[in-house]
């Protein structure tokens, strides 16, 4: 008989002792640990005791981000500490909390994952064996995935939190405030917005007039003039005693988000971008579809010639 067992028999306990299991908390007066395993788990090492308990997952709803929105339960009931725990306290409204561990690594606190956290809802369905419980309303998970939808401009307005989230962006240049000292319906002319041609532009600007705020967005700044021109006219015509307050924005494209231009920021913000900029814009895929035709077009007319040539 051999000494060694053969690596068969050793990868098999390998695997039984690095596999997931999960474990159960129930929100009772005093948190009720269940582990759906064969014996007792502590987690992590030293610390909770989750008692061994037959736990079956009789179905579950996710959305598609892999999120379980509600999840059916069986727990072993032969004891009837579940209905026990029913009678005196009620499961119906108590938080349940799933998280997956490995067997191999009890001894790190931090190594699980949370895949539900929610509320249970009444049992509905008792036997002499089992206890049938569903919750539902878990929160988000933690993901890493995009928010927002796949395109080439930045979704997020420049100046937001998203936007600056590593402080490039000098915050203390995108806004203005003052009184105006003319304009119209459509216009405010201010001697003190001093900043380069197009600096507000796709900004936006709140005019407040007689106790009123009215909010528009910046269609464009002349420089020359002092001016801002709204994207919509306003019930009343702007004159020296409205005030303002005037914030900065860009055209959510790269290359004047992420540059020092006019309506960009003041200091590079190319990481904080957030757009999909390997995604070819329709300028871009009409450029190429003519050079192409373009290209074919000469393919064409020369072996035409070639043929001519020939005949």
């Amino acid at each position: 008989m051999p000494k060694t067992l053969p690596v068969q028999v050793i990868a098999q306990l390998d695997a039984e002792y690095k596999k997931p299991v999960l474990l159960f908390e129930l929100g009772l007066s005093s948190t009720v640990r269940y582990a759906a395993y064969m014996t007792n788990v502590t987690f992590p090492t030293g610390g909770n005791v989750y008692t061994a308990k037959a736990i079956t997952v009789a179905g579950m709803s996710q959305s598609l981000e892999g999120q379980i929105n509600r999840i059916f339960l069986n727990f072993d009931d032969v004891i009837n500490d579940m209905s026990a725990y029913d009678d005196e306290e009620g499961l119906n409204g108590k938080s349940l909390i799933i998280k997956r561990v490995y067997l191999d690594a009890l001894g790190d606190a931090s190594y699980y994952k949370e895949v539900f956290n929610g509320y249970m809802e009444q049992p509905n369905n008792y036997d002499y064996a089992w206890l049938s419980v569903s919750a539902t309303s878990g929160k988000s998970l933690k993901k890493r995935v995009l928010n927002f939808s796949y395109q080439r401009m930045c979704p997020w307005i420049f100046g937001g939190a998203e936007c600056n989230t590593n402080g490039l962006s000098d915050l203390t240049s995108l806004t203005a405030s003052g009184t105006a000292d003319s304009g119209t319906v459509t216009t405010l002319v201010d001697d003190a917005l001093t900043q380069a041609n197009n600096y507000w532009d796709y900004g936006r600007i709140e005019i407040t007039k007689g106790g009123v705020v009215y909010r528009r967005k910046v269609a464009s700044f002349d420089a020359g003039t002092n001016t801002v021109t709204f994207d919509v006219a306003l019930p009343v015509a702007v004159d020296n005693t409205c005030t303002y307050d005037i914030f900065k924005g860009c055209d959510q494209t790269l290359s004047t988000c992420g540059d020092t231009n006019a309506w960009g920021p003041s200091a590079d913000n190319t990481v904080n971008f957030g757009g999909c900029v390997h995604i070819r814009s329709k300028e871009d895929s009409g450029v190429l579809r003519n050079l192409a035709n373009d290209i074919i077009d000469n393919i064409t007319d020369s072996t035409h010639t070639f043929f001519d040539h020939w005949r």
